[in-house]
């Protein structure tokens, strides 16, 4: 009996052990010279423009701080122009959560946000908020995933952004120690 308690102990164990393989995220890591890009299976690698003519990457670690390449806050194209006030939160609350998922392909997440850039399109086309009011509505998303100390931002306003439907492109730094490389 005691063999048979011991057997399915292990057979359970085991069990529990692939299933979280199975569950375990696929990681391609790129680094030189200290600076560290990766791919996870919520950001691909052939979903960001790494390849791309540009050569870019989405986020990318450099000592204690990771840097996430500007993202396009903007109307749909099946949107009714000038949008809205509620649809540029929205938008907003999109480009954040893309941001978090790129933030955590480096194991960080917005806490130590540091530095903001953003670049807003102010032609009224698009929407009709001042630069004021996309600040406000970008602030209060923001504020959801963050605390003081607040980080520093600067906003520049612009006649374009690479998108055509593009209304603010936001770019982050966010502080986060490596543990691993401080030990």
């Amino acid at each position: 009996m005691h063999k048979l308690l011991i057997l399915a102990m292990t057979i359970m164990f085991v069990t529990d052990l692939a299933a979280k393989d199975a569950e375990a995220e696929t990681k391609t890591v790129i680094e030189s010279g200290g600076r560290t890009v990766t791919f996870t299976d919520e950001i691909k690698r052939e979903h960001t423009g790494y390849d791309s003519p540009w050569h870019y990457a989405h986020a990318i670690r450099a000592g204690d701080f990771v840097y996430v390449s500007g993202v396009i806050i903007g109307a749909a194209s099946d949107d009714e122009l000038p949008i809205s006030k509620e649809r540029f939160r929205e938008s907003t609350e999109r480009v954040i959560e893309y941001i978090q998922k790129a933030l955590a392909t480096a194991d960080v997440n917005l806490e130590g946000l540091t530095k903001i850039n953003t670049f807003h399109k102010l032609d009224g086309k698009i929407t009709s908020l001042t630069i004021d009011e996309q600040a406000l509505v970008i602030a209060k998303s923001l504020a959801k995933y963050t605390n003081e100390p607040h980080p520093a931002w600067t906003a520049v306003g612009t006649t374009g952004l690479f998108s055509p439907l593009g209304i603010v492109e936001i770019e982050v730094v966010v502080y986060a120690p490596d543990a691993e490389k401080n030990r």
